[in-house]
């Protein structure tokens, strides 16, 4: 099925490629240079430099919103999942997610998001670090530890 638009090509071709949403997350924001700009030389010179820039910033929105619209438990398996298809453990994954949170941050992102992407990445680096050292525990506990 030929691809029918710059959009459709990252979406699927590209990103359809990466594991989870956390990794393409992070795939998205390594895309962008220290000024904002998305740098993607093959799709620029494919779709041109302004399609590569309004659909980087389309799918880099997109995800960073369905993160923040998805339950914990479901971001913590999908936590694994990104950070196995990496060859890392879960929580140094998302260690090096929290260490820059407003790098995986699309431009001009309202506060409220940044805090939110915060608060997930703060949440779920615990929950990992206590998976690591239980692995048998639930992810997450389903009751809180007494």
């Amino acid at each position: 099925m030929p691809v029918k638009s710059a959009y459709e090509d990252l979406r699927r071709l590209t990103l359809g490629k990466i594991t989870g949403a956390w990794g393409k997350l992070a795939y998205l924001a390594g895309q962008r240079t220290s000024e904002g700009e998305y740098e993607h030389w093959g799709f620029a010179r494919l779709h041109g430099a302004a399609a590569a820039q309004e659909v980087f910033s389309e799918a880099h929105r997109s995800i960073l919103a369905t993160i923040l619209h998805t339950p914990v438990k479901t971001l913590g398996k999908d936590l694994q999942e990104s950070s196995a298809a990496e060859g890392v453990t879960t929580s140094s994954y998302v260690s090096k997610l929290c260490s820059e949170p407003e790098h995986l941050l699309p431009s001009n992102c309202s506060k409220m998001t940044e805090l939110h992407l915060v608060f997930l990445l703060r949440t779920l680096s615990i929950l990992a670090n206590r998976k690591e050292r239980n692995p048998q525990s639930a992810w997450p506990p389903l009751q809180p530890d007494r």
